[in-house]
């Protein structure tokens, strides 16, 4: 049986709305009548004339708008788009950048608020330096257009690719090289792989650069031909590129990097000079992709936890141990954990090329390896920087169980896990004492977050 359809009302263009509110995705959200208008690039506060569309979905009162022209324009608004190729790959791409600190400093306090918090904890969002390049991690997807094949970065909620021949926030070397090798596999008829019908070669390109070294992948649906490796060692070299790689993905979903990775040339890592010490990076190494906001994040972490070198320190969803080695010369021992493999190999090697030796690193769910660390009465200070689902009220309780003094550093990535994580913190035993963002990611909705506390006696 089929739904019924819900008739709904069309409105004549123009409307005049007037903009409440802006969302995580940039749109900008007003009420009209009985319905919820979305707008694309619109500011809180502005008003509009808006081409009202059919609803989103059948018998939704939520309906997008295109903008006709503007009433009155937000004092926010930056209308050279702030020198972005594509701003419609940026939330808040629209806004001066210091609206959108004020904005991203507005998400963490209703988080705050949602969590039972106090706003007043929310300090300003540490800026980053849009002057300069600030990230050195992209995925570039591969894609067809008129014929030539064509690198850049998915259009917001869906997998359209937006061809980048410059981001003002990355190496000049990642476009240049990327721009290139598409030359070049279209001059020898390479197929990009086509997710609808699992067929193609082509997937898509991550780069990094760590200051100190360049490092590629191709990624691939299958093997490559002598031809393309070729074409794809002589195009790297040419960008004096340290380490090549080649990642081989055949699998039909959404995962950028597939399970089997085989060095084509040069080094098999790179390494990246952090906060006094180095970190080799490979191409499943995560690390920070904004190093100068991420050294002052970590600085801001470690400092919080203080220093008593007869006691113990945690790091929580470790990585690499980058924040474990920074911590280690102000205590006795520290303890790093993290369920990846990998990333526990590339841990213990990070200590021995740094001649620390009072860090311990072991593969552990935090979940379920956390208790038994948790038993040593001597730990003073616990750092924890797990994935956007934060560590959820399991590992929060038994963090919990955990006695005065103790000063524990959360570093969010998510507002949601924020919020859920702190109320159950602070309704066992915890205090906070600071909450600070940091802009890893300019003009986008995203903020990492780090939260200041203290367990507090009973």
């Amino acid at each position: 049986m089929s739904k019924k359809i819900i008739v709904y009302k069309n409105y004549e263009s123009p409307c005049q709305i007037k903009i409440k509110e802006v969302n995580s995705f940039g749109q900008g959200i007003a009420v009209f009548e009985d319905c919820e208008v979305y707008v694309e690039g619109a500011l809180e506060g502005e008003e509009i004339l808006v081409e009202i569309g059919a609803p989103f979905a059948n018998g939704s009162k939520r309906r997008p708008g295109k903008i006709i022209s503007f009433i009155k324009k937000s004092p926010d608004r930056a209308d050279d788009f702030n020198g972005l190729e594509h701003p419609s790959l940026y939330s808040y791409g629209n806004m001066t950048y210091e609206a959108s600190l004020r904005k991203k400093k507005s998400d963490i306090v209703n988080a705050v608020r949602n969590a039972g918090l106090s706003p007043e904890l929310v300090e300003d969002v540490q800026p980053c330096d849009i002057s300069k390049p600030s990230r050195f991690k992209s995925i570039r997807h591969f894609a067809v257009n008129s014929g030539r094949i064509i690198n850049g970065f998915y259009k917001s909620r869906s997998h359209d690719v937006i061809e980048i021949k410059e981001s003002k926030f990355e190496p000049r070397w990642f476009s240049d090289f990327a721009i290139k090798l598409c030359e070049i596999l279209t001059s020898l008829n390479v197929s990009v792989y086509d997710e609808k019908t699992g067929s193609g070669e082509l997937r898509a390109l991550f780069l990094r650069d760590t200051l100190e070294g360049r490092l590629c992948t191709l990624i691939v649906s299958s093997k490559v031909s002598d031809d393309i490796k070729e074409a794809y060692l002589n195009t790297a070299k040419q960008f004096d590129i340290d380490s090549v790689y080649i990642n081989v993905n055949s699998d039909k979903g959404n995962r950028v990097l597939g399970d089997m990775t085989y060095l084509a040339g040069g080094a098999e890592s790179v390494e990246l000079p952090l906060c006094g010490y180095k970190f080799t990076a490979g191409p499943h190494t995560f690390l920070q992709v904004n190093y100068p906001v991420a050294q002052n994040l970590y600085e801001t972490a470690v400092f919080w936890c203080g220093q008593e070198k007869s006691a113990v320190a945690l790091d929580l969803c470790c990585g690499v141990g980058t924040m474990s080695l920074c911590l280690a010369p102000h205590f006795k021992e520290v303890y790093g954990l993290e369920i990846v493999e990998e990333s526990i190999i590339a841990a213990k090697n990070n200590a021995k090329l740094n001649a620390v030796d009072n860090v311990f690193f072991d593969v552990a769910d935090i979940t379920k390896g956390l208790p038994s660390y948790l038993k040593d009465k001597n730990i003073r200070a616990i750092i924890c920087d797990p994935a956007r689902a934060g560590i959820g009220d399991k590992a929060c309780l038994q963090l919990c169980k955990l006695k005065a003094p103790l000063k524990l550093a959360y570093i969010f990535c998510s507002l949601t896990a924020l919020s859920r994580d702190l109320k159950i913190l602070c309704s066992n035993g915890y205090k906070v004492e600071a909450v600070k963002g940091f802009d890893m990611f300019p003009f986008s909705s995203h903020v990492e977050t780090v939260v200041l506390m203290s367990r507090v006696e009973r």
